[in-house]
């Protein structure tokens, strides 16, 4: 910048020289003429600017109609299953363009304005999608840097959510980029996006068994958010004797009865106590714990924001389609 800078400046003063005999008044308007010229490859200012679309309406956000309401309140179940067990907050927002602003600045910004995670804790994620600009970003907070790197976040949108995107399946490929990044945050292993190349493998080959647990404990959280606010606590008994009776399909029928009998009672112990802590709380005015079918956002909203005030530092990866 400082060599292009010089030329300019060497050949602004041969310019002057030669026109040495000319008046004060057009030599000033040659001057004036050639700074604007000059001006315009070392002051580049854009247009376009980041502009907040709006408060978050929950965990997963589609501000350009791509996903159904049904997709959306399965995803939003899902993400506030997981924020509600684990404390950390992944949002979903997909918007139509950037407006000529780049994905970093905008997802950076928007992170921030949102507040996600929560604060000092600063363990949120933003999912990002620009569609018709078919960019993406995931964008890490400062608490889930190490959980979340930046080669693994670039990984999962080049082998997980891209493939997806290509074949314009917006709804499967947000759900896996979801799900990637929870099993990466819980130290799971992100299985490969299935190809008809692809022979396929054994569970204890793929890495699958290490989901299991977030999936049972996913399952978890959402059967008490259904048993909590419920005020009848007898369906606890009829969940207990359904899995009671799958059991005895599988295992016979001494081992069925046994499942049907203890699994019904502990349904309806389940459901009472679960059911009994969400009317308390709920009488009190308070939030019920997450495992009495409380949960949603993180506590601590900062002003503006949606969630719990965490920040971003930059980290993260970015991606097209």
């Amino acid at each position: 910048m400082s060599a292009r800078i010089s030329k300019q400046q060497s050949v602004l003063k041969k310019l002057l020289t030669l026109n040495s005999n000319m008046g004060s008044f057009t030599k000033t308007r040659m001057v004036l003429l050639i700074a604007v010229l000059l001006l315009p490859p070392v002051f580049v200012v854009s247009v376009h600017a980041y502009e907040n679309p709006g408060a978050p309406v929950g965990f997963a956000n589609d501000l350009s109609g791509t996903l159904s309401s049904m997709d959306r309140q399965a995803l939003e179940t899902k993400l506030s299953g997981y924020a509600a067990s684990s404390g950390n907050e992944v949002v979903v927002a997909i918007i139509p363009s950037l407006g000529g602003d780049t994905i970093e600045n905008f997802a950076n910004q928007l992170f921030k304005d949102w507040g996600i995670g929560k604060e000092k804790k600063d363990n949120g994620v933003l999912l990002f999608v620009a569609k018709e600009d078919r960019e993406m970003r995931i964008e890490v907070g400062y608490g889930l840097e190490g959980d979340l790197t930046d080669i693994q976040s670039e990984h999962i949108i080049t082998d997980t959510i891209a493939p997806y995107f290509k074949q314009s399946d917006f709804v499967g490929g947000v759900n896996a980029g979801v799900d990637a990044i929870i099993a990466t945050l819980s130290g799971g292993v992100v299985p490969p996006v299935p190809s008809s190349n692809n022979t396929p493998t054994s569970p204890a080959q793929d890495g699958s068994f290490s989901l299991i647990p977030f999936f049972l404990l996913f399952g978890i959280v959402w059967l008490t958010s259904i048993l909590g606010r419920s005020k009848s606590w007898w369906a606890g008994g009829i969940i207990g004797a359904v899995l009671g009776f799958v059991i005895l399909f599988f295992e016979g029928t001494t081992i069925g009865i046994i499942a049907i009998t203890v699994l019904s009672i502990v349904g309806l112990i389940f459901d009472f106590v679960v059911s009994s802590a969400y009317q308390k709380h709920g009488a009190s005015g308070g939030t019920p714990p997450w495992w009495a079918g409380g949960g949603g956002f993180g506590g601590g909203r900062s002003s503006g924001g949606g969630f719990g005030g965490g920040r971003s530092g930059g980290g993260g990866a970015s991606g097209r389609w």
